[in-house]
């Protein structure tokens, strides 16, 4: 039997992280695709592009700079060391199922509420749980 994740524990960890990485929310435009923005080396933070934006005239993909996603991968020696660079390919880093965790927040500036989104992992890959353990050990270890 698997090891349940407290999922109301590990988004507040998460919203720690999310509320420490280098981002300013007033400037949408100094927000880079891919860049990490992380404030901790044994995490990744990726800012990952805005909202859609849909009025009664028209349909702007990514248009919204109010909606915001981020990207946070948690690699599997997150707890003891600086998070391994990722190889890209042209157009997206190469991500590591069986060695990190990722998941996906979205900020919503106006309202100031972030929605977290924590994927299901299959067969040999990191688990939300080992995942939160992890964060559990940095949370220690910044904010004793």
């Amino acid at each position: 039997m698997s090891k349940q994740c407290d999922y109301e524990r590990f988004e507040q960890l998460v919203r720690n992280q999310l509320l420490g990485m280098r981002y300013n929310e007033d400037d949408p435009d100094s927000l880079e695709i891919g860049e990490d923005i992380s404030d901790t080396e044994e995490i990744k933070i990726i800012f990952d592009g805005f909202g859609d934006l849909e009025t009664e005239e028209e349909y702007i993909e990514r248009g919204n700079k109010n909606m915001r996603s981020f990207a946070m991968f948690i690699h599997k020696t997150s707890a003891t060391k600086p998070f391994p660079e990722h190889d890209f390919t042209p157009w997206c880093l190469i991500h590591r199922p069986k060695d990190e965790y990722h998941l996906y927040a979205w900020h919503d500036v106006e309202n100031q509420d972030w929605e977290i989104i924590f994927p299901e992992t299959g067969k040999g890959e990191m688990t939300a749980y080992k995942a939160w353990q992890i964060l559990e050990k940095l949370e220690k270890k910044y904010y004793p």
